[in-house]
């Protein structure tokens, strides 16, 4: 009876040890069968190192596999990144502790990323969610300013504001010109730094601003008598005396003529009005950018 409980116990222990996938299993009593264990489900989680990066920057993406059974993950994990709609390109990065890592440098633009696990003899396989990430351009500065109007005579002003792309910082240096003498033109001040942005979270950002500003010309009208007697006050005696000899022969061609009035007028232009393109540059190094403003004189 001691003999048979240990043989029962013994057959018990062998059908107990679990096979791998398709092998055939042995019976004491000299049958055989095919046990099919199924491989286990997984999912994959993807993450980025950063959601902003700038062209020249490293990237590193991770993709962490989970799955229900104990033992180490094989296979590989493809890195498919695309624009939004078209694939871009595609990496591979090997397994390893369940995780897999790759460091790259991007292509330029927002970019939507997924990673693929292969799978192997013991896990399906399994796809992430998707993450969007910015791969900044080389840096840059953009810059607008708002049309003006202003009176006659008068001084007018516009604010430049100025905008940092993708990471852009240093000193920019403001010009103008005006297509007429008579409209002048300048920037207070003429320079601006741009500093760093901190924390940008997308490809442009506020870059500051300053003043832009134009001065007219008003028209003006003087008495050729006035301007007469103002150069009076620097002659001496006997040049006075010329003056009124040539004063009076001239008031007596003009009697005689008929033509005229007794009272004469200068008219010294200012600025025409009308809409005028004033050019505004800005440069940093080699980096310049021309705007056209329209200025009105009213």
């Amino acid at each position: 009876m001691k003999r048979l409980v240990t043989a029962l116990a013994l057959i018990t222990l062998i059908w107990a040890v679990p096979q791998a996938v398709g092998q055939t299993v042995g019976a004491p009593s000299g049958l055989s069968y095919v046990q099919t264990i199924e491989r286990a489900a997984t999912s994959t989680t993807l993450n980025s190192s950063s959601s902003v990066v700038g062209p020249t920057d490293p990237l590193t993406l991770t993709a962490a596999l989970s799955y229900p059974t104990s033992g180490q993950a094989t296979g590989n994990v493809t890195f498919t990144v695309d624009n939004g709609s078209t694939p871009v390109v595609n990496y591979t990065a090997p397994v390893l502790n369940g995780v897999a890592t790759l460091g790259t440098l991007l292509p330029t633009g927002t970019l939507s990323i997924t990673a693929t696990y292969s799978g192997d003899a013991n896990l399906l396989s399994s796809s992430s969610a998707a993450i969007t990430l910015t791969v900044l351009g080389p840096a840059d500065f953009d810059f607008s300013v708002s049309p003006l109007s202003v009176t006659q005579g008068q001084t007018g002003s516009a604010t430049t504001t100025v905008t940092s792309l993708n990471g852009f910082h240093g000193s920019i240096t403001f010009t103008c010109a005006s297509p007429i003498t008579t409209l002048g033109c300048g920037f207070l001040p003429t320079s601006l730094a741009v500093p760093t942005p901190v924390g940008q979270v997308n490809a442009s950002a506020p870059g500051g601003s300053l003043a832009f500003s134009v001065t007219t010309i008003a028209t003006t009208v003087e008495r050729a008598g006035l301007i007469g007697f103002f150069f009076l006050s620097f002659m001496s005696f006997g040049q006075r005396r010329k003056f009124f000899v040539m004063l009076a022969v001239a008031t007596l061609f003009v009697m005689m003529v008929g033509c005229g009035t007794s009272t004469r007028y200068l008219q010294e232009d200012g600025t025409p009005k009308g809409t005028y393109s004033v050019t505004v540059t800005g440069m940093s190094g080699s980096l310049s950018h021309t705007k056209t403003v329209l200025v009105t004189v009213r």
